[in-house]
């Protein structure tokens, strides 16, 4: 697991080098800093009672429970072609993999084809989540074109 440290750490490299252009992996990593360490990056006034509501446990547990409770939504924004949710999903899917000291698998989740079914299948492989039962069976890069199903895509 991460140290907070190193979130915050993890939090500038992605400010400097620009790459979180929406930030939602920094509004990820910040939830799950203490009160303390997410001070600096609070609207002025957030009290320490109001971020125990928000904050998350960094624990291998609960990142993996995130990840698959996520899945199902994931999925539904690729099976609906819904470019900017499914890359954000991604985005999500960034944050936790890279808390959870899986920084080998980043590197998989850069090819954005197919609204991000490639990079959800081997996720969901990874963490043994059936992604077949979350996937409507059309690989497609465009909404309004015929698709290819999964096993036309080479896997990551």
């Amino acid at each position: 697991m991460k140290t907070q440290q190193q979130i915050k750490e993890r939090i500038a490299f992605l400010d400097q080098n620009a790459r979180d252009f929406f930030g939602f992996q920094r509004g990820d990593l910040l939830e799950f800093l203490d009160f303390s360490d997410a001070q600096p990056y609070l609207k002025e006034g957030v009290t320490e009672a109001e971020w125990s509501t928000i904050q998350q446990r960094l624990s291998q547990d609960n990142i993996v429970r995130l990840i698959s409770d996520y899945m199902p939504f994931a999925w539904e924004k690729a099976n609906n072609c819904r470019g900017l949710s499914a890359m954000r999903s991604l985005e999500h899917m960034k944050t936790w993999l890279w808390l959870n000291d899986e920084e080998d698998l980043l590197p998989k989740l850069e090819n954005y084809t197919h609204y991000g079914k490639p990079q959800l299948r081997m996720i969901c492989e990874y963490y043994a989540i059936p992604w077949r039962s979350l996937d409507n069976g059309n690989w497609t890069n465009e909404e309004d074109q015929p698709g290819v199903k999964a096993e036309e895509v080479p896997l990551l």
